[in-house]
């Protein structure tokens, strides 16, 4: 089965299948790499612990796990950025600093700790402050994820996210995309793929409470 691309978003990107393995598996994720003619030492990942703490990366960061963040950013036009995830969110984003003709990535793991907490906007407030890019510029991604379908939460969601569930069911990716609205993003891809629906493609901690992964790269 092939990597997760969707053809909307128009940078290099791909997200693994559950046919690739699990990719905390760091033997099965060189493979991937390899077939992908990326040099390990030029992917950075993050160490993800539901926060909304991002990390602004360099080429010095190559091959590194980044601790305590669930979000990467960096203008290093020959780094790769990646997100493991199994029903969050994988949202990647590219573009390119026209003044000074640098390219600009971000990957970002939001789940809905993740969403309340204010990664999104945390993002935004990073790529405007540091890097001067204006946000409408900048092509968003939100790869595979639990979608509405069977995202089953409690009430409780209804006033964290100031929202009404959907017979008891979260729409995360709409809420977020309406964020990314809000903020300045035009240009945004929300994949329509389920992680928890799709059994055949997907890895979902919901559905089978397991500790594999997908990874999403940019």
């Amino acid at each position: 089965m092939p990597l997760i691309r969707d053809e909307h978003f128009p940078h290099f990107h791909f997200t693994t299948s559950k046919c690739e393995g699990d990719m905390k598996d760091e033997a099965l994720r060189l493979e991937v790499l390899q077939n992908e003619r990326i040099n390990p030492a030029d992917l950075i990942l993050a160490k993800q612990i539901h926060s909304n703490n991002i990390a602004i990366v360099s080429k010095e960061d190559g091959g590194k796990i980044i601790d305590n963040c669930d979000g990467l950013i960096s203008v290093a036009s020959d780094l790769f950025l990646g997100i493991f995830t199994a029903d969050c969110m994988p949202i990647v984003m590219k573009s390119v600093l026209k003044s000074e003709m640098r390219s600009l990535k971000a990957a970002i793991h939001c789940g809905w700790r993740g969403l309340a907490d204010g990664i999104i906007e945390n993002a935004a407030s990073i790529l405007k402050k540091e890097f001067k890019t204006c946000l409408q510029d900048i092509d968003v991604y939100i790869a595979p994820h639990i979608q509405v379908c069977c995202y089953e939460t409690s009430l409780e969601f209804e006033e964290i996210f100031k929202t009404k569930l959907d017979g008891g069911k979260f729409d995360m990716s709409k809420i977020a995309r309406e964020k990314m609205l809000q903020l300045g993003f035009k240009n945004i891809t929300v994949s329509p793929l389920c992680s928890k629906h799709r059994q055949d493609l997907c890895f979902s901690y919901r559905r089978d409470k397991s500790a594999a992964r997908m990874l999403s790269i940019i």
